[in-house]
């Protein structure tokens, strides 16, 4: 772990933005960051379901620094508008499908539902801002492929991924030496979730550690759930058949 970072980018910029969900890798930025707080705002997207522990640590970094602004979506909302998401998402359900009668609710891929709650707002809002230059926490233990590498400038203003080398034991490594808050949803998994009752994003793991800490937002995500396999389910059982 190198906890320097190349700061080349930092000085030919004027307007700088980190975007800061509340999670470890982003805190961790904004501690790398400390030396440049007055020159970097932080922008921060609120669906409306953010953990409440997450909630906690995002409330203390905007009264600590300078600059923040603060994206209000309503992810709630969006869903009753345009359905649920779903890491599966059965034909029967999208918007052909509806429209013939397949299916009975709405389910959308999960990355549309990011997309219009948390990227796209973030994104439009730097860019009516006149960010040149954006940080992210992204690493490369993230994903199998970043979408955006440093010194990218496709979406309008230059990308910076200061610890895109860093693995998941390094942040918590970094954020132990600054002396930095760690929530206790990575007691239970390395990722925190941006919403807490999406039904997407399964691979998070979502259940136990909202059963043992939240039964009342387990209990909303558990019905998200339901009404989403409800509608994979006969999909999933013709597709059965056909192994079969």
């Amino acid at each position: 772990m190198n906890s320097r970072i190349d700061l080349s980018s930092i000085s030919k910029h004027e307007n700088i933005a980190l975007q800061f969900s509340g999670g470890k890798d982003s805190l961790a930025c904004v501690h790398l960051l400390r030396p440049h707080w007055d020159r970097i705002t932080l922008y921060h997207v609120d669906t409306g379901d953010l953990l409440p522990e997450v909630r906690e640590i995002v409330d203390g970094v905007e009264a600590m620094v300078p600059h923040f602004v603060r994206i209000e979506t309503n992810s709630a909302d969006w869903m009753k508008r345009f359905g649920l998401p779903s890491d599966l998402v059965p034909t029967t359900c999208t918007v052909a499908g509806m429209w013939m009668g397949f299916g009975g609710r709405r389910i959308v891929d999960r990355f549309d539902c990011c997309a219009e709650n948390i990227m796209g707002p973030i994104h439009r809002r730097m860019l009516a801002d006149g960010v040149t230059l954006a940080i992210r926490g992204t690493k490369r233990a993230d994903m199998p492929t970043l979408a955006a590498e440093s010194g990218d400038t496709t979406m309008g203003y230059e990308i910076c991924l200061p610890i895109r080398d860093w693995s998941h034991a390094d942040v918590f490594a970094y954020l132990r030496e600054v002396g930095a808050p760690i929530c206790r949803v990575y007691e239970h998994k390395v990722n925190a979730p941006e919403c807490a009752t999406c039904p997407a994003w399964w691979n998070e793991g979502r259940a136990g550690y909202l059963k043992k800490y939240h039964p009342d937002l387990n209990a909303a995500y558990q019905a998200k759930l339901a009404l989403v396999a409800a509608e994979i389910a006969p999909v999933h059982r013709t597709l059965m058949e056909e192994l079969a």
